[in-house]
């Protein structure tokens, strides 16, 4: 019976060595990158940008796909006005924000090295109250990073953090604190005892 578990566990344990060079790749909010700032508070009728980032990105990125609420439907009364500006080197941006339609599959002219790669600004007008900003999954290609290998592979990221603005309470991301390495290895052991 041992023996069945553990071809069972090596199995699982072998699928993600077909993943591309990202596995770790995490999406999230960051309101003063690359410091991880995760909440904010602004004053009322402050102007300020909410960054969506991409970090541990090993091979580079070439694309990633995302999308989010309408600050302005998720939130109403919180703020005056709502924009978007992609920031990845590109000569054909998605002109819509990732709260159109399926959300946004945002592309790179050339492989984007920088880590954490800032992929969008979200400007606000902040009225007052409390809003989190969520990052969710495209509806087609759910959670997409295409790294800079030649063979152009793919990953699947996690949300690392929401964001926070004026005390908002936001979902935990779903990015694992323990690495996948160290908990496989102790149910292994613990096969054994």
């Amino acid at each position: 019976m041992k023996l069945l578990l553990l071809m069972g566990l090596l199995v699982t344990l072998a699928v993600p060595a077909f993943a591309g060079g990202n596995p770790d790749a995490r999406v999230y909010i960051d309101f003063d990158p690359p410091n991880y700032v995760f909440e904010y508070t602004p004053t009322p009728f402050e102007e300020f940008d909410a960054y969506v980032c991409l970090d541990q990105l090993d091979e580079g990125m070439m694309s990633v796909s995302l999308r989010m609420d309408d600050p302005m439907v998720a939130c109403p009364g919180v703020f005056a006005s709502v924009g978007w500006t992609h920031l990845l080197p590109s000569s054909d941006p998605p002109l819509d924000p990732p709260w159109v339609g399926n959300g946004i599959f945002a592309l790179s002219d050339y492989c984007f090295h920088d880590d954490p790669a800032v992929i969008g600004a979200i400007h606000l007008v902040y009225l007052g109250g409390e809003c989190c900003l969520e990052i969710l999954e495209h509806l087609i290609c759910a959670r997409w990073v295409v790294d800079c290998s030649n063979e152009r592979e793919l990953d699947i990221y996690c949300v690392l953090a929401h964001g926070s603005i004026g005390g908002a309470p936001c979902p935990e991301g779903d990015c694992s604190q323990v690495p996948v390495e160290g908990s496989s290895w102790g149910i292994i052991k613990g096969l054994y005892r």
